[in-house]
């Protein structure tokens, strides 16, 4: 297809995705007099089956995508639908910006405030979609994306699926056998083939739960009786956020909120504006006369009286440093643990390692010492205690010279044999023995055996390697995806990951093709966290000046920069001219 001029129009320039009905493209659209020309999304759908009964449910949801993308800014606008052979094609706005896979996935965690105004902003296209009595049926973080004005937009309606449905009921398949939608984030009734207003609210509640607990949906238990979801245990939430949640995701379809409106003003009633600005201000470090304070929204909230931070905020806590102690502040810049530890970590899962007379424990997020200082290390990689946090349930620690796991009370659950063992990552961690990496899962057995000269955390089911000085990448089986041949690699983050070949970056994607050239002089690797791209956007270097690009490799935010860091909390610290200031996701200096 790639070259193919459909129409005599729309010249397809590249594939974006498959799958067992369709594929979608990105081309040209070539009727448009300007240079370069504009850019489309082309989706092709190539049925089994094509009677006049397919043809008019095509046409059919073809006009309901017409009309919703036409009446609301932020659901992609149709502007033409074909039949050319077997095949039916839809011609859609292309959308500039990420999907929320790179906010919202394994390992990430959005704040409760995030996640209400995450609610409040779907919901309010969702309001727009129900009154005109279309059931989107796909709701889940890659079917929404963040446009690069920071609106987030609806895709990937019902067309496929519906033909998908109608196909398969036309092969001697009946409703109950015909599931459309995700596993995981799709309810019990359309699982049956009888989808709902409500199975909307179903599928976003799930992904809300998915924001808050930080791992994948398919771990998650159910109530043996009642069917229901069991999640609050997992996450640091308000009972009001709990409640619902909860409601939105209740196993029969009448418990639940009936359409995106009901829902919304629930939302709007229990969380008004006013109080989800100050749930959980977004507080950023800045330095003054040679001490650390917090401004929020440009403006000084927490006065320049610390020493030293460490990193952003992690579960509503932040560590900080008075003289030679650390400690922590809550989000409003309050010291709710005191400074008396001679270093302290992030929290993870409700614990945080400390240091305290070169032994290292783990505190709850009260304070409270809940295992004992009696670690020691001596690993200078770990100075910052990277790959230290707990991960599901397990915490790597080390004692005489040997790295083995502990849980959450202390026990020691995999025994001490590692040279290194890092925090586990998709269930999946990375440990090392006579200068050789492999891979344990969570009981401790090897399941990619030592033989990597270095290796990285799995990060979207891949992780980088090497051997023999070249980087590669495998999958969770050990098996080889893209090949070996990087001068450098790092992990995925949102289906894109930098790489180095002859001394110039660039970015691949998990097929291992360019779609950033190697062309930039550096880019600069988050180390304690273990990947590039941060909320879409990343750091690189052009002769001696800094920028951001985001995943398609474009710049956003110019080379200007002495020093530039990643965005956490939506602002960046960055350097011009020997002074450090913090700037917007539009390069705008804030402070």
């Amino acid at each position: 297809m790639i070259g193919n001029i459909l129409r005599q129009r729309y010249r397809i320039i590249k594939q974006l995705g498959a799958g067992g009905f369709g594929e979608t493209f990105l081309a040209e659209d070539l009727d448009i007099p300007v240079t370069p020309k504009p850019i489309c999304v082309v989706k092709k759908l190539h049925p089994t089956i094509i009677d006049p009964e397919i043809i008019r449910l095509f046409e059919q949801e073809a006009q309901i995508l017409y009309k919703l993308g036409q009446n609301h800014d932020q659901i992609p606008k149709l502007s033409g639908y074909f039949q050319e052979d077997k095949d039916f094609y839809l011609i859609q706005e292309f959308i500039d910006g990420y999907d929320l896979t790179q906010e919202i996935s394994p390992g990430e965690k959005l704040s409760e405030g995030d996640v209400i105004q995450f609610l409040r902003d779907v919901l309010e296209i969702l309001v727009y979609v129900h009154e005109n009595k279309v059931i989107h049926r796909d709701i889940k973080p890659e079917n929404i994306m963040r446009r690069k004005d920071g609106k987030l937009v609806l895709i990937d309606f019902g067309v496929v699926k519906q033909i998908n449905t109608t196909i398969a009921m036309k092969s001697g398949l009946t409703s109950k056998t015909v599931g459309v939608g995700t596993h995981g984030y799709m309810p019990p009734e359309q699982g049956f083939g009888k989808p709902k207003l409500s199975s909307d609210i179903y599928a976003l509640g799930m992904t809300a739960i998915e924001a808050l607990i930080s791992f994948p949906l398919n771990r998650l238990s159910e109530d043996e009786d009642t069917g229901e979801i069991i999640w609050s245990n997992l996450a640091q939430v308000s009972d009001k956020l709990e409640q619902f949640i909860t409601k939105m995701v209740r196993y029969d379809w009448r418990q639940r909120y009936r359409d995106a409106k009901e829902a919304l003003d629930q939302l709007n009633k229990v969380f008004v504006a006013n109080q989800i600005l100050s749930l959980i201000p977004k507080l950023a470090p800045v330095k003054l006369n040679g001490k650390y304070g917090y401004v929020c929204g440009g403006k000084l909230v927490t006065p320049c009286q610390f020493d030293d931070f460490s990193h952003w905020f992690f579960e509503g806590l932040a560590a900080v440093k008075m003289v030679d102690k650390w400690g922590y502040i809550n989000t409003t810049g309050q010291i709710v643990i005191p400074c008396q530890f001679d270093y302290a970590g992030w929290f993870s899962e409700g614990l945080a390692w400390v240091r305290k007379d070169d032994k290292y424990g783990y505190i709850n997020t009260t304070g409270q010492i809940v295992i004992p200082c009696q670690c020691p290390s001596e690993w200078s990689y770990d100075d910052e205690g990277i790959g230290r946090s707990f991960s599901d349930g397990l915490a790597p620690v080390e004692i005489n010279t040997k790295w083995g796991y502990v849980n959450t009370t202390g026990q020691i659950v995999i025994p001490y044999q590692f040279d290194y063992a890092d925090s586990f990552s998709e269930g999946i961690a990375r440990v090392n023995l006579n200068n050789k990496w492999g891979y344990i899962n969570t009981t401790g057995q090897i399941i990619i055996h030592y033989q990597f000269d270095w290796a990285y955390s799995f990060q979207k089911g891949i992780a980088p390697v090497q051997i023999d000085k070249k980087w590669g990448y495998i999958n969770s089986s050990g098996q080889i995806v893209v090949p070996y041949q990087f001068d450098d690699a790092y992990s995925f983050e949102g289906g894109i990951s930098s790489v180095e070949m002859n001394e110039k970056y660039g970015c691949i994607n998990t097929r291992g093709q360019l779609v950033v050239p190697c062309e930039f002089d550096s880019v600069f690797r988050n180390y304690w966290r273990d990947y590039d791209f941060e909320k879409g956007m990343m750091q690189v270097e052009m002769g001696d000046k800094w920028g951001y690009i985001n995943t398609s490799g474009l710049v956003v935010i110019p080379y200007q920069f002495d020093v530039a860091y990643s965005f956490g909390e939506g602002l960046a610290k960055v350097t011009i001219n020997g002074k450090e200031h913090l700037i917007d996701k539009t390069g705008n200096i804030v402070y």
